[in-house]
C-alpha cells in the first residue's frame, strides 16, 4: 500500500476555513523555508510546520500539521 501524507492547512494571507490536502509519499511540493525566505521542492514526509509554507496556486498556507496516512 502507497503512503499518503494529510496536510491541515490555514491561508497566510487571508485568514479562513482550513484547508486539506492530501498528497503521496513520491509527490513533490512547493514551499518557502522561513528560515532562508527560499522556495524549494520537497516531499510531503520532509515537511515542518515550524520551518516551511506551503505554496499552492501562487498563495501561502500555514502547515498547521502533517499526518501519515
Amino acid at each position: 500500500m502507497e503512503k499518503e501524507f494529510r496536510l491541515m492547512l490555514r491561508g497566510r494571507e487571508r485568514p479562513g476555513p482550513m484547508r486539506q490536502q492530501t498528497y503521496a509519499a513520491e509527490d513533490s511540493v512547493d514551499v518557502r523555508d522561513l528560515m532562508t525566505c527560499t522556495t524549494q521542492h520537497v516531499r510531503p514526509h520532509e515537511l515542518s510546520p515550524y520551518r516551511h509554507t506551503l505554496i499552492l496556486d501562487g498563495m501561502e498556507y500555514q502547515i498547521l500539521y502533517v499526518t501519515r496516512q
